[in-house]
């Protein structure tokens, strides 16, 4: 009888928790007030330099929460800003250094993965501790080493708050 108890105990008590795996996961996500406010000081620094820029954020998962873009800025500034972003957050680096590796024939072919853009202007958007929050983009500044500046301005712009 004793034997069958302790059987039971064994079956019917649920394992340590570090043996389970969980069924959920928490993550931290970038507050819209942020994004806003990183998108549209990097098309204000696009536009001081003289161009017609837009400017996305998105989260750690790609998903948009924010595109802004200069009143003469094109359509296709919108999505080039959305599609850097993506791609900044997808591949958790600077797009500039992913153009630096397609120009030097070390990543192999990346436009021909669907969304995703090697080109200058991406910056992932991550706290001091390390988490990726998401991406942002800019595109119509310039080209991208200036699409690269604009972006990291706005990143600048709420850098005291992602710590």
């Amino acid at each position: 009888m004793r034997r069958a108890f302790i059987v039971l105990l064994f079956v019917l008590l649920p394992a340590p928790a570090s043996s389970q795996s969980a069924a959920t996961h928490t993550v931290e996500v970038l507050d819209l007030q942020l994004a806003m406010r990183a998108a549209l000081r990097a098309v204000e620094v696009c536009n001081e330099a003289g161009f017609q820029a837009g400017a996305a954020v998105v989260d750690r998962f790609g998903v948009e929460q924010v595109t802004l873009r200069n009143n003469m800025g094109g359509a296709q500034v919108t999505e080039a800003a959305r599609s850097k972003a993506r791609t900044a957050a997808s591949f958790n680096m600077p797009t500039q250094e992913l153009e630096q590796q397609v120009a030097a024939g070390s990543a192999g072919d990346l436009s021909a993965m669907p969304g995703v853009v090697p080109l200058g202007g991406g910056l992932p958007i991550v706290t001091a501790s390390g988490t990726l929050l998401g991406g942002i983009g800019v595109a119509g500044g310039g080209g991208s080493e200036n699409e690269a500046k604009c972006a990291q301005a706005g990143l600048d712009a709420i850098a005291d708050q992602l710590k």
